[in-house]
């Protein structure tokens, strides 16, 4: 064990059945709709969630599971009730302003002196508990997590099922009813869990840091009861979370809407984390290549004594590329070998030998670095997270010299407290030296970019790098990740594949892969992944003279504002975005053709100019159209199988 075990006055236990006789405190979002409530019952604090007053989740358990069983609660007292109003501003995202909103209310429960923190907004609510911090020599010892969500009647829930806590969070979705789930298998989050008439909720976590990640399992026992088990910790048996000072939990969050595509304007988890302490201004958002994708360099390793400048030629004609279409950064990932010199052939090992403070030789890092400064193309390097964990500061300091701007740090696959505090350490260092940092092999977003907003990306979702291998990756499967992972930040999806076919012509190959569903609708997710570092992923040749690659180097990766227009999980999904005065509207449909009557009454009053982008008569084709547009009638647009469209609004 960790040490001397504390024993506090937990397990936390919030479930709703409140009864009358017993005292409610309940915490409502600005608006009215939302609740949540805790009371007490049978020396078990019980938390209920309720829309419209028709209560949607509860009563349901909340808590930590202590490594020593603690007295029950016998008293709710000292309950503060406040609210916060107040706005921020985003380097990057979805909106540029941030109304953080909600009716805050903190609740002491006796004996031991621990408390529950509820937050009612008109988006969804969140709830945490804080444990005092041990008697000196004494640790807060975790083994696992009490808190359960106990979902009310039978909705269709769209999820995915993980194999262990090691997991890169690649996975394919499922839709069928709460009931239906199987029993004590892993889920991710967020969970969508989806009513006919609505209201949507969204099961999710906020500000995931000092802590262990968060999964759901259903309960074999009650059909329609997930409860929260946490990523274990590596070092400690049976243990998830360690201590020796106060705890705070992640926050515990049921985002909440109408319907599922409103979820799209939430910003609840970047209401939950903490500001950033310095000034991140330096953070550039744009596209970047990302060559890897397409395995162009995956044989340049065994070319270089006879063709000693192979990998600084190819590098050098994607710097080129950029500079033409104004397109970020260029990504230097290796030779199909690492660039920095280590004993393992293989990009997911890195061997005890790795230095990532060194580039080998023969890549000429040196001169690439020089060629992409004179052309004003910013360099990002790929390494394996554990090269760079063994001398951080120094690579860091390193890179920083070379002129490196950002990381892509992959293969962490684990979100247990040690790696989450690694993360942290990372991200502030990343920070000192002015290095933006993208994460592969990594879980979901929890509104930590708030706090460190030299986190670009995440991945932590299967992408259109499996086309490389499969056909899973179809345009039905992407639907289904703009309903769940996109709900939480920014997705990672390995855009920009060109060489669009469709489902029955789709063939797996590792080279130049070909991705399923139309130009379109491939264009369209720049904009429905909101995403400050989307992948221009394919060939530079891919994209000379195609149709839609102009629209795609122009549009933007940092946005004003966001609405949902219209949508329905695992059919479509339309979303508008602002750019200063410019509207930007995008949709894609899954392998159904259909025509939509998309609404403009986002747009202020008058008329504008729209230059829509829709599908062709091929996958390939991009069909462009203008016509002037008002706020008072709906844009008519036809899409294909596996289709998209674009469309661009100014005056």
């Amino acid at each position: 064990m960790a040490g001397k075990s504390l024993a506090l006055a937990l397990p936390l236990f919030f479930c709703i059945a409140v009864s009358a006789e017993e005292p409610v405190v309940i915490c409502t979002s600005p608006e009215g709709r939302n609740q949540i409530a805790v009371t007490l019952v049978d020396g078990e604090v019980r938390y209920t969630v309720a829309r419209d007053g028709a209560k949607l989740i509860g009563p349901s358990i909340v808590g930590p599971m202590l490594t020593e069983p603690p007295p029950k609660p016998e008293r709710l007292t000292e309950v503060e009730r406040t609210g916060i109003d107040n706005t921020f501003s985003l380097y990057w995202g979805k909106t540029k302003v941030v109304r953080d909103y909600c009716e805050l209310v903190t609740v002491k429960i006796e004996p031991g002196d621990w408390r529950i923190e509820l937050r009612a907004y008109d988006d969804g609510v969140a709830f945490r508990y804080e444990l005092p911090a041990p008697a000196e020599g004494r640790k807060i010892e975790i083994r696992d997590e009490a808190t359960c969500f106990d979902v009310v009647d039978n909705p269709q829930a769209l999820f995915n099922t993980l194999a262990s806590f090691t997991s890169s969070h690649e996975a394919l979705y499922e839709r069928m009813p709460v009931s239906k789930i199987p029993a004590g298998k892993l889920h991710d989050c967020p969970l969508l869990l989806i009513r006919p008439n609505g209201p949507v909720a969204a099961i999710t976590e906020g500000r995931v840091r000092e802590f262990a990640g968060m999964y759901l399992q259903r309960d074999a026992t009650a059909p329609n009861r997930f409860r929260c088990r946490l990523s274990p910790h590596p070092k400690y048996k049976c243990l998830a979370v360690v201590n020796d000072s106060a705890v705070k939990s992640p926050y515990r969050v049921v985002l909440l809407a109408d319907s599922a595509v409103k979820l799209h304007e939430s910003n609840l988890l970047l209401c939950l984390n903490d500001p950033p302490q310095s000034d991140f201004s330096w953070v550039e958002p744009g596209k970047t290549t990302f060559p890897w994708w397409t395995a162009e360099f995956e044989e340049d390793y065994l070319h270089h004594v006879a063709e000693p400048n192979c990998f600084l030629d190819r590098n050098k004609r994607y710097i080129d590329f950029c500079a033409k279409h104004h397109i970020t950064y260029h990504s230097v990932h290796g030779d199909g070998l690492a660039w920095y010199p280590q004993s393992s052939k293989d990009y997911a090992v890195a061997s005890d030998d790795a230095d990532a403070r060194v580039a080998r030789p023969e890549l000429k890092l040196p001169e690439i670095l020089a060629y992409a400064k004179e052309r004003g193309v910013g360099i990002r390097l790929w390494v394996h997270w554990k090269a760079l964990s063994r001398h951080l500061e120094e690579a860091l300091a390193q890179y920083e010299t070379w002129g490196v701007r950002g990381l892509m740090v992959d293969f962490l696959d684990r979100d247990d407290q040690e790696m989450l505090a690694w993360v942290d350490e990372m991200l502030t260092a990343a920070a000192q030296h002015k290095i933006h940092i993208q994460i592969h092999g990594s879980s979901k977003h929890s509104g930590e970019e708030r706090t460190f907003p030299n986190l670009v990306n995440r991945e932590g979702v299967m992408n259109l790098e499996y086309l490389k291998w499969g056909d899973q990756v179809t345009p039905d499967y992407t639907l289904n990740v703009a309903f769940t992972r996109a709900l939480t930040g920014p997705v990672d999806y390995h855009l920009g594949g060109f060489r669009n076919v469709s489902r029955a012509k789709f063939e797996a190959r590792n080279a130049l892969p070909l991705v399923m569903g139309t130009r379109c609708h491939h264009l369209a997710m720049y904009h429905l992944f909101a995403n400050p570092l989307p992948m221009v992923a394919d060939v530079p040749e891919a994209y000379e003279g195609q149709g839609g690659f102009e629209l795609l180097t122009q549009m933007p990766t940092t946005w004003e504002e966001t609405r949902a227009v219209s949508g329905e999980p695992g059919e479509y999904v339309v979303l508008a975005r602002r750019s200063g005065a410019e509207w930007w509207l995008a949709g894609i449909t899954n392998n159904k053709a259909r025509k939509l009557d998309v609404s403009l009454d986002f747009l202020p009053a008058g008329e504008w100019q729209a230059e829509v982008y829709s599908d062709g008569d091929q996958p390939t084709a991009v069909h462009e159209t203008s016509r002037t547009v008002t706020l008072d009638s709906p844009l008519s647009v036809e899409l294909e199988y596996g289709g998209g469209f674009v469309v661009r609004i100014k005056h």
